[in-house]
């Protein structure tokens, strides 16, 4: 009876640790990230190998901030591919371009012309606000034109009304330069990972949006270490709007997730904000990772 009594202690220590392994993730708890800092959250993630998503907020709108720029850089791609421009194109610079955070700009300024290939790197690498407005103006015309050529890639919900860098005012209830986070991952998977672009343009933003360090705090601050690949956009604007998009790369020949996690109406410190998306990260990949 003693020996029945051990053999069933021995069972019950080997099955415990069995039974936690098995006990599915809890379930990303976004809600208490944005209630940490008194704001909303909008975040959409898909797995694009087994189709399943996370959501919250998913179809609300939210300002894209500069996030956009990683729409407007496809822009400009696909009409390289279609013949409508060449990346070594030219685009005179005037001073009177410059506007507020232009860095790529002053650096080209002396030079007085900038190439396309220049101007998109400028705008992925350095969030580059001068560099979006000379490229809304070639390629789309108004950046309305870009609004348009989403209607193009499918994408009925994003919009951009206004340059840089109105475009960042995020008054709430405004429509304006808005998009949801479903939308916004939806196009982006379509530009970045399906049949948008083709696979040397996608891999030439992808270059660029890896070399940026804008996102160093964000959602690439939620991975667990450096076998995950991240490449993002992101986006800061007025009243709380901390903003991340991403591609997100798992380790051992995984497919990626597209991420979108967008902010508003906060009014804590952009650190603390972009802690949240950190945190957003950490709460997906404990879910799928």
């Amino acid at each position: 009876m003693q020996r029945r009594h051990h053999l069933i202690a021995l069972a019950g220590l080997v099955a415990s640790p069995l039974m936690a392994a098995a006990r599915p993730a809890a379930s990303p708890d976004f809600a208490a990230l944005e209630r940490s800092v008194q704001g909303r959250l909008g975040l959409f993630a898909l797995d694009t190998g087994t189709s399943r998503t996370l959501a919250h907020r998913s179809d609300e709108r939210f300002s894209m901030a500069s996030t956009f720029k990683s729409l407007l850089a496809a822009r400009v791609a696909q009409g390289v591919e279609g013949g409508r421009w060449r990346w070594g194109d030219e685009i005179g610079l005037h001073r009177s371009d410059r506007v507020a955070h232009a860095p790529t700009f002053d650096r080209l300024l002396p030079r007085g012309r900038a190439s396309l290939d220049e101007l998109v790197r400028g705008i992925l690498v350095d969030s580059d606000n001068a560099c979006a407005n000379l490229l809304l103006r070639h390629c789309c015309d108004s950046p309305q034109g870009l609004t348009m050529w989403l209607r193009e890639q499918g994408d009925d919900i994003t919009r951009l009304d206004r340059w840089e860098p109105e475009l960042n005012e995020n008054q709430r209830g405004d429509p304006r330069d808005t998009s949801t986070p479903r939308a916004f991952a939806k196009t982006l998977q379509h530009l970045l990972l399906g049949d948008g672009l083709s696979r040397s343009s996608q891999a030439r933003l992808w270059a660029d949006l890896q070399t940026s360090q804008t996102g160093l705090k964000r959602l690439r601050a939620g991975v667990p270490d450096a076998t995950w690949r991240v490449i993002d956009k992101t986006g800061t604007g007025y009243r709380g709007a901390v903003n991340d998009v991403a591609v997100v790369f798992p380790p051992d020949g995984r497919s990626p997730w597209v991420v979108v996690a967008l902010q508003s109406e906060s009014r804590a410190a952009d650190d603390e904000l972009a802690a949240v998306l950190a945190g957003a990260m950490r709460e997906l990949v404990r879910a799928w990772g």
